[in-house]
């Protein structure tokens, strides 16, 4: 079909002439997984994702227990999600055991925190579980508590050894010690602090960084540390106006995630507030909290940048960031955020397909941008993983006409075929319009998933892919602006609109088609041969292509060229010749005007014109420009056709 030959060849093009700058997308958004439940253990936290995906967490035969402070402590099952199913790993001992971290070969580390307020003491025991099995821990690491472990094997545990003088002073980590341990069998190096106290190791980057908090001998003051191995720590800088801070999680940049406090651990039961933040390049960043929240803190952190965390109703209590491990979702206490872009969002109105979920706690995040976590649906706790959806973004001066002109077309008309650009348009690598896609006569609306919209309205198109797709406009004022949306997974419940773009429409917008568009606009315009079909280039151009010659027929193609009468029905693909209004255009080649035999739609067409014309006598040889004037708008005045001796 000359059609589908013509816009197939002119349009579906790659070109880096626009050069256009990106608009900010909208913010990030997801599909939820329900990662489902254990038998008879309908109570489920997720704690900790691997860069392949592998979740970790545990189950509970009873929802809204929390670990730390139930009496007695409820029996949990830790499972991995691995390959879309959820296995127990009979973790037995310790009792009441929640993992903390998992790596890509699925070993899963985590332990038991047994606290007694009213005594002010806590204790801890770790598990450690690789190759398939329980691993026995070193002596050294026995009463520690392990948070994180890399794809190398390397575990970040801290020794946890709480004691007070009295119910009434609750020495914060007094007596604890951080260790690095390489499984399967290395001896565990305890982690230095600055000036003596104790250390807390919370998170572990691929290359063995740690970060943490160091503890003045006191209890009164934590500091936020980083460990580039386990003799060299570093401080990292505090929050102004909080004197307390802990670093929970580090990227392979260096960039670490955590929360400021200003909580007084020396006296049991003291209220505070914390604020997640960001520690970068020697600085430290205020990550804010959500509306109607009076604390956020922040669990994870991808090489992105992007942090995950949650934010708390309620002052925070001792077990600050450990309260996403210990359980306990509720009501609206808790609500999981993303730090994305210097913008905090909640992760509840970030879901394409959220309906039942309530998101209390985004524990960690992995480089896909995936997200483990434990929320409530439809009232029951569950864990839960997000996928990333790519939102698709119209660029920045990224909607112009089909015939790549320059300086470009950025008006659009009825029936007029646009060109728009951006990032995450269609699942589609590369797909233009074939036979099989016209149904009953009529071009798609949808093609590679992707719709485009005016309103509510669906407009026809003839390529997607994921930088650019071909669009035929539906009918349209004579002036003003519209705006336009580009949807994926168009017509599903996971469907994501880019932000509206308004773009300027007028009555015309003339332009020819190119074979091959060049940024000063001299461009060869897709015309051919009318006597043998061949079509029109300077010689040696294209194989197969040539110039004409005076008295020789040529048809040539465009867009935007206005109504033409009788009317069409857009994308429909109408054999019957539409012409535009006589008196309403004019042509010249070379400045000289031309006779035109026929101008209107291209016959079996969707938004295709054409202008038949001979090529006057005494037009001289060479690259002749050729100009069309509809309604007083005239096409790009370097367009040109070849001409031979």
């Amino acid at each position: 079909m000359a059609v589908l030959r013509i816009i197939n060849k002119c349009l579906v093009l790659t070109v880096s002439l626009l050069a256009p700058g990106y608009l900010a997308a909208q913010g990030p958004q997801f599909t939820i997984q329900d990662l489902g439940t254990l038998p008879n253990l309908p109570a489920c936290n997720a704690t900790a994702i691997s860069q392949s995906g592998n979740v970790v967490g545990y189950c509970t035969a009873t929802a809204g227990q929390n670990l730390l402070v139930t009496s007695p402590q409820p029996t949990t099952h830790v499972f991995l999600y691995s390959n879309g199913a959820m296995t127990d790993l009979n973790i037995t001992s310790p009792a009441a055991s929640f993992p903390t971290g998992v790596n890509d070969s699925s070993a899963v580390v985590g332990g038991a925190v047994k606290a007694d307020l009213l005594a002010g003491t806590a204790t801890a025991a770790p598990f450690i579980y690789d190759s398939g099995a329980i691993a026995s821990a070193p002596s050294q690491i026995a009463s520690a508590l392990p948070s994180g472990v890399n794809n190398a094997g390397q575990v970040v545990a801290t020794s946890l050894q709480v004691v007070s003088s009295s119910s009434l002073n609750l020495n914060f980590l007094i007596d604890s010690h951080a260790f690095l341990y390489q499984l399967p069998a290395g001896t565990p190096a305890e982690l230095a602090v600055p000036g003596g106290g104790s250390a807390a190791g919370f998170g572990i980057n691929s290359s063995g960084e740690i970060v943490g908090a160091g503890v003045a001998t006191s209890g009164s003051v934590v500091t936020p540390l980083v460990w580039q191995n386990s003799t060299t720590p570093q401080t990292l800088p505090l929050l102004s106006g909080y004197p307390n801070a802990i670093a929970t999680s580090v990227n392979d940049s260096g960039v670490a995630a955590g929360l400021a406090f200003d909580i007084d651990f020396t006296k049991l039961g003291a209220n505070g507030t914390a604020h997640a933040v960001l520690f970068d390049n020697g600085k430290v960043t205020d990550l804010g909290v959500l509306s109607g929240s009076a604390s956020s803190m922040a669990l994870g952190i991808n090489d992105s940048g992007t942090v995950v965390g949650f934010n708390s109703s309620q002052p925070p209590t001792f077990a600050l960031q450990l309260a996403a491990f210990f359980g306990g979702t509720s009501g609206t206490t808790y609500t999981a955020f993303l730090y994305s872009g210097n913008k905090m969002y909640d992760l509840n109105s970030q879901l394409v397909n959220g309906a039942g979920w309530q998101l209390s706690f985004a524990t960690q995040i992995n480089n896909a941008g995936q997200i483990a976590g434990t929320g409530l649906i439809n009232g029951a706790q569950h864990a839960f993983l997000l996928t990333p959806v790519l939102s698709p973004t119209i660029a920045a001066g990224g909607i112009v006409g089909a015939g790549f002109s320059t300086p470009a077309v950025t008006t659009i008309s009825s029936n007029g075929v646009f060109s728009l650009f951006g990032s995450q348009l269609s699942a589609a690598t590369f797909q233009p319009i074939e036979g099989g896609d016209i149904v009953n006569n009529q071009l798609p609306t949808m093609l590679g998933g992707t719709c485009v919209e005016s309103g509510t309205t669906k407009w026809n198109l003839y390529f997607a892919s994921p930088t650019q797709l071909n669009v035929l406009a539906g009918q349209l004022p004579s002036s003003g602006t519209v705006p336009v949306t580009v949807v994926t997974n168009c017509g599903t419940a996971n469907e994501v609109s880019s932000p509206a773009v308004n773009v300027t429409v007028g009555a015309v917008a003339p332009e020819f088609l190119s074979f091959a568009p060049n940024a000063d606009g001299e461009n060869p315009i897709a015309a051919l041969d009318a006597s043998t079909g061949i079509d029109i280039a300077p010689a040696g151009m294209f194989s197969g292509y040539a110039p004409v010659h005076t008295g020789d027929v040529v048809t040539a193609f465009g867009v935007g060229w206005g109504a033409t009468s009788p009317s069409e029905a857009i994308g429909t693909l109408d054999p019957v010749a539409s012409t535009l209004p006589a008196g309403s255009y004019s042509l010249t080649l070379g400045g000289v005007s031309v006779d035109v035999a026929y101008i209107g739609l291209s016959p079996g067409s969707a938004g295709l014109y054409q202008v038949n014309f001979t090529v006057p006598a005494g037009i001289p040889a060479g690259n002749q420009p050729l100009v069309l004037t509809v309604q007083d708008v005239t096409s790009e005045a370097k367009a040109y056709i070849a001409v031979a001796n």
